[in-house]
């Protein structure tokens, strides 16, 4: 079992100090130009190999420094910048701008798996089981931090559910798509979405509620990537966004189930959403415009209550708390990865032979090595002790509900 014990990488920049760059008085002009010349290959040199090193995809992975800005959301933040601040924290990461990241989530925790699938008029349309879930699941798009874990990136657009989608003969899975990509471009989702983005159920779970308890563990997602094709395909229909990846009659042949043909019907506030009754299923989708902030009404919810400065011995104990409490779910993790592996061994899929076998147990097993790293990094920087955020900056069109 790998302790989450985690040190910080740093890189030293390759430059050359100002004074490599001066001659003695009496040089000649001649060489210290030659000098200049030189000295401008190297940075150049060293800017080229710089940039091979960096991350292509900043949708995937980014390891830029979050940052507390005095620059006021635009539109988009702006919109949903107080009601979702009770439910986890804004910071600033170039080059999205304000992004946001809920609280009280595992160090694994992944998008679209709290909450079902519902077949309505939009298609499949994602059911939150999360009092945040009306905005970040249905505007905007995610991305994983190394540090912060899943962000969302606000936007205007409402969608059923902006997630890219897999499926085969025994499988179904899908994704959240990044940021700074267009839905109606043509292009490879699986090149811009990292496997372990990806939550897979079987044909028997894709109908239920609740979905976490069903998806299963990512490092199964390289093999079930090959197994499954990419059917991502969402259109507009009277002004409106489809999600056509997945037909209905598609799926009720997969999972042997009808499925409930749902209505959408808008309601003026989220805590009366996600509500199904009488073939209806209650959204709350306001219309984003620039310079406008949603103006909720009032609920009689028991205000957000901050607790209280911890002393850094509460602060240690909580710490190592939640490190045993992440350890376990991670050894719950791997017996269920060796469990399956077990099964597979006693009966091999058809078509495999034993080295074909072996060689999928292995990327697997680097697969789960590589999500105890990436939940070790997160768990590490939420154990350090974090600056206190400034209060809210002035925001665009922002209008207090009195």
């Amino acid at each position: 079992m790998k302790t989450l014990l985690w040190k910080t990488k740093q890189r030293a920049p390759g430059r050359l100090s100002l004074a490599q760059l001066k001659g003695e008085e009496s040089m000649k002009i001649g060489s210290t130009i030659v000098l200049a010349v030189i000295a401008l290959s190297i940075a150049a040199s060293c800017a080229v190999a710089q940039s091979i090193d960096t991350p292509t995809s900043p949708a995937v992975s980014t390891s830029a420094v979050p940052a507390f800005s005095t620059q006021p959301p635009g539109a988009d933040a702006g919109f949903f910048y107080d009601q979702l601040l009770p439910y986890g924290q804004w910071f600033w990461l170039e080059p999205y701008g304000w992004v946001w990241t809920p609280n009280n989530v595992d160090v694994g925790w992944r998008p679209y798996t709290d909450g079902s699938w519902a077949y309505t008029d939009c298609g499949w349309t994602w059911v939150s089981d999360a009092p945040w879930g009306w905005a970040p699941y249905h505007y905007g798009r995610w991305f994983f931090h190394e540090h912060r874990g899943w962000c969302w990136v606000p936007d205007r657009v409402w969608g059923p559910g902006w997630v890219s989608w897999h499926f085969g003969d025994a499988w179904c899975g899908w994704a959240p798509l990044p940021p700074l990509v267009a839905w109606e471009t043509t292009v490879n989702w699986d090149v811009l979405i990292p496997p372990f983005a990806w939550c897979f159920v079987g044909r028997e779970d894709f109908l239920r509620p609740h979905l976490h308890k069903h998806i299963v563990v990512a490092a199964r997602n390289v093999t079930l990537l090959r197994e499954t094709r990419n059917v991502t395909k969402f259109e507009i229909r009277d002004r409106r966004i489809i999600n056509n990846s997945l037909g209905v009659d598609q799926i009720e042949r997969f999972t042997g189930k009808s499925v409930p043909r749902m209505k959408l019907t808008d309601v003026n506030s989220p805590s009366v959403a996600r509500r199904a009754s009488g073939g209806e299923l209650r959204v709350f989708r306001p219309a984003p415009t620039p310079g406008a902030v949603a103006i909720m009404p009032r609920t009689t919810s028991r205000p957000v209550v901050r607790p209280s400065p911890a002393t850094p011995l509460d602060e240690l104990r909580r710490n190592e708390a939640e490190r045993a409490r992440v350890e376990a779910a991670q050894r719950a993790q791997r017996e269920n990865l060796e469990r399956w592996h077990q099964r597979e061994l006693q009966q091999p899929p058809r078509g495999l032979s034993a080295g074909e076998l072996q060689q999928r147990h292995e990327a697997e097993h680097r697969a789960f090595n590589e999500q105890l790293d990436r939940e070790r990094q997160v768990f590490e920087h939420r154990a350090q002790p974090q600056q206190n955020p400034p209060a809210p900056p002035p925001m665009y069109g922002r209008r207090n509900n009195r």
